[in-house]
């Protein structure tokens, strides 16, 4: 689940059902669709099928907009919240650039020469890190915003993809096979002291950080299933937060910390849903006959005063 492509879907009208995630089960029971609170944003999503693109909707799940029509995936907003950076599949190929574009979808920009996929934003937004190919394998990059300056961080035969920029723009997340198999592993920003942060004999990927740099949340199959788990730096305080016969993928945190937003996966449909790290409550968006995924939160933008 190293890269995603698209999957044919069909497209109707925005409802909404709100569910209650029991611990340990997974078991989906009603709640009140207010659930998801908290100073954040937008969600920005990747919709696939003959109305795809990018879409962003609010935290109540009304007010969808679409924002692109490309093979668009991976959104991730700038930490200003006013720019997103993706990736888009062009042509008929596997070949899939890096994009820019404000929150409202204008002045899109296309910021590499080369291929690149799963884009993530430095916290001061002046720069970008992505995974691009080199022959057969992922390594991971980083370049200015407007694409110059390009630099590679990692080399290895063995694939090496997803990267997160840490708060503090120190440190980059990653995913690497370099020990036979996924872990997530952590570098600083520069690409030195590379370090192994999991040790699975299942696949952990995807990782992203929390607002103050102290976890990752990220997916594992340590279950059988894709479920959601953070872990502290060290490698200490492991901890399953999602379960069930569903798969639970691409985690995002809200910018205030209290959510998680990621991609569920279950009865051959995929939505977005938001989980409560206090309470466990999970609000699962649902777009009937239509596939959603990769969501990532808007931090509010700051609006400077008169």
């Amino acid at each position: 689940m190293l890269r995603y492509r698209t999957r044919i879907a069909e497209w109707l009208a925005l409802m909404i059902c709100v569910f209650l995630l029991t611990p340990g089960f997974g078991l989906l029971q009603p709640t009140r669709a207010d659930a998801v609170t908290g100073e954040s944003g937008l969600i920005a999503f990747v919709r696939e099928g003959s109305d795809g693109g990018i879409y962003t909707i609010d935290r109540s799940g009304s007010e969808l907009r679409r924002l692109t029509d490309g093979q668009d995936y991976r959104p991730r907003w700038s930490p200003d919240g006013t720019k997103i950076v993706f990736q888009r599949f062009e042509g008929t190929g596997d070949r899939s650039y890096i994009y820019v574009m404000d929150a409202d979808g204008s002045n899109l920009q296309r910021v590499t020469t080369r291929p690149g996929f799963q884009p993530d934003w430095s916290p001061d937004g002046s720069r970008i890190v992505f995974g691009s190919l080199d022959g057969h394998d992922g390594e991971v990059f980083v370049m200015n915003a407007d694409g110059s300056d390009l630099i590679r961080l990692t080399r290895n035969r063995f694939e090496e993809t997803l990267p997160a920029w840490s708060p503090d723009g120190r440190t980059i997340a990653f995913a690497s096979r370099r020990d036979q198999n996924v872990d997530i592993y952590l570098m600083n920003a520069d690409g030195s002291d590379q370090v192994r942060l999991t040790h699975s004999r299942y696949i952990d990927e995807n990782p992203a950080w929390s607002p103050d740099g102290s976890r990752l949340v990220f997916q594992s199959r340590r279950e059988g299933n894709w479920d959601l788990y953070t872990i502290l730096l060290d490698g200490s305080g492991l901890e399953q937060i999602t379960s069930g016969p569903r798969a639970d993928w691409a985690p995002a945190w809200s910018p205030d910390g209290s959510q998680i937003a990621f991609t569920v996966l279950s009865r051959n449909r995929e939505d977005i849903a938001v989980l409560h790290l206090d309470s466990s409550v999970m609000v699962r968006f649902v777009i009937p006959d239509s596939f959603e995924l990769e969501p990532d939160w808007q931090p509010v933008p700051v609006i400077p005063a008169p």
